[in-house]
């Protein structure tokens, strides 16, 4: 009897799936993430990143195929691809899983949007491809068991570039073996190092748009015959091995239940424009401002108690986050975040400007805050990001707060009220037309009802 290879047994369920197949949760939250990515790449049109990635495709060219949002002409697909997961993840404001510590949206919600343009495919169809690229990220990532980070690879890009591939599978409708050889290209094409924590890099952002280029590049390619390996999961020198800390890893979680079980539906929809990692502390700090309204002039100590991969991620190098220098360092800086939150009282957008920068209360605020290891919040890591914040007063009065799950976890889920509030006040960002906005709102809302997903982007030019 045939030994069915991982890559297969996805391939297998992603040919015969059905849009029917999606339950009803799963279609839902489809729809929000591609409302919730869509805004952050349209209110990050102006951010730097987005701009120079824009720049270079539109000098790129290529086919007209695909839009970059905020931009009249079209480029080749991949190249739209690239460039509209730079713009949606300039903000850190993506959708995010906990098991596999990725953001599956910003790997396959631009695939899904360029090559549906240029295929005029329907709104099930691009909801349909876009629900299991992103199941495929987060099974990928929750094999490595929390740990990849822990080797240095970055998930949403690792593993982000299998999503992309699977979503362009689909919407090619490529068969069983194109699709196992997308998936055996994408995994040469997998990449994205944590070291752009070292300096607040832009390849943060690189680590979207690569592995969505690439992924798409993979099925195109297997779409003309170039093959890949069908055992680049689980081979000797394949993705699960090569990317895995000391090899450890569960390479059930990549298949038991594909098809069946929606685990991206559980993913995070977040509710502050920085690292995930943060949510916990942020919750804390401002549910304490508005409790107790402490002064922050009064504060005497700040105690931050987390997981251990949160504390790593967020106050190393300790340099650049007592002192941020760009807005990569502030997203993932848990003394600047805390500080910002008390001094301030909110997190948003600017927050993470340079003016917040050299604010000099958030700056005399920085030196009280100490932060340390929780057992208990390390045992429930990756499953929950849990996290407590002590504010000690010069007085001696004691605020804590505690988060088990923060604002946006499928355990403390966003409204759709708010999901669609975020969306709108990122899109009047570049949008001052507020007809357009509830437009575009009502039209994904009822995406799986489009006839050709061309008629989102005529939204833009209405």
């Amino acid at each position: 009897m045939k030994e069915w290879k991982l890559s297969e047994q996805l391939a297998r369920v992603v040919v015969d799936f059905s849009y029917d197949d999606l339950s009803h949760q799963a279609r839902k939250h489809a729809a929000n993430l591609v409302l919730d990515l869509l805004g952050s790449m349209i209110g990050s049109r102006e951010v730097e990143s987005s701009r120079i990635a824009a720049q270079l495709v539109l000098q790129l060219g290529g086919p007209e195929e695909g839009h970059v949002i905020g931009y009249k002409r079209k480029v080749s697909s991949p190249n739209a691809a690239f460039a509209n997961a730079i713009q949606g993840y300039a903000f850190d404001f993506a959708d995010d899983h906990n098991e596999s510590n990725s953001h599956p949206s910003v790997a396959t919600i631009p695939v899904a949007l360029a090559l549906g343009q240029k295929l005029h495919a329907t709104g099930k169809e691009v909801m349909g491809a876009v629900a299991l690229g992103n199941e495929v990220v987060c099974r990928l990532g929750a094999a490595f068991l929390g740990k990849t980070y822990y080797q240095g690879f970055h998930p949403t890009s690792t593993c982000g570039v299998f999503g992309a591939a699977i979503t362009a599978a689909k919407l090619l409708d490529l068969d069983f073996k194109k699709t196992v050889w997308s998936l055996g290209i994408a995994g040469s094409q997998a990449a994205g190092l944590m070291e752009w924590n070292a300096e607040g890099s832009y390849t943060k952002r690189l680590q979207a748009g690569h592995p969505a280029m690439c992924g798409l590049i993979s099925a195109l390619l297997a779409e003309k015959g170039f093959n890949g390996p069908s055992t680049i999961f689980e081979g000797e020198a394949g993705f699960l091995n090569a990317y895995s800390l000391n090899r450890e890893y569960e390479k059930r979680y990549v298949v038991e239940g594909f098809g069946n079980t929606w685990n991206f539906s559980n993913s995070s929809i977040k509710v502050y424009p920085c690292c995930r990692y943060s949510g916990g502390h942020l919750d804390a700090c401002l549910d304490i401002v508005q409790k107790y309204h402490p002064d922050p002039k009064k504060i005497h100590k700040i105690s931050i108690r987390s997981s251990k991969y949160t504390i790593k991620l967020l106050t190393l190098p300790l340099e650049r986050k007592l002192r941020p220098q760009t807005s990569v360092d502030a997203q993932f800086s848990m003394p600047f975040q805390a500080a910002a939150a008390l001094t301030r009282g909110k997190i948003d957008i600017k927050t993470f400007t340079q003016e917040n920068f050299c604010d000099p209360q958030i700056l005399d605020l920085i030196p009280r805050i100490e932060w340390r290891e929780d057992e208990e919040f390390e045992r429930r890591y990756p499953a929950a990001y849990s996290c407590a914040v002590t504010v000690i007063m010069e007085n001696g009065q004691e605020f804590t707060s505690v988060i088990d799950n923060p604002k946006g976890d499928h355990r403390n889920p966003m409204t759709q009220v708010e999901i669609e509030q975020k969306f709108t006040d990122l899109a009047k960002i570049e949008i001052p037309d507020e007809g357009k906005i509830r437009d575009i709102i009502a039209f994904i809302n009822e995406l799986e009802k489009a006839d050709d997903i061309n008629t989102l982007f005529s939204l833009f030019e209405s």
